[in-house]
């Protein structure tokens, strides 16, 4: 799964491979920001219930 923010951070793109299929995904805020968390090396690792929080906004400002 790969999660891909925009510059100003109210975009936010999804890609997950389900074994067959490449499945894409997006989510646009109306107003404020995905809050994303920051990166220590080049990849980041989610659990599944902070997935969930970033994608349902709840950290956006």
């Amino acid at each position: 799964m790969f999660l891909f923010r925009g510059k100003q951070g109210g975009y936010l793109k999804v890609l997950y491979y389900d074994g067959s299929d490449l499945c894409p995904f997006a989510k646009r805020l109306e107003r404020g920001k995905f809050v994303w968390p920051s990166i220590v090396d080049a990849a980041l690792t989610l659990t599944p219930a902070q997935l969930a929080l970033l994608i349902e906004g709840a950290g956006s400002t």
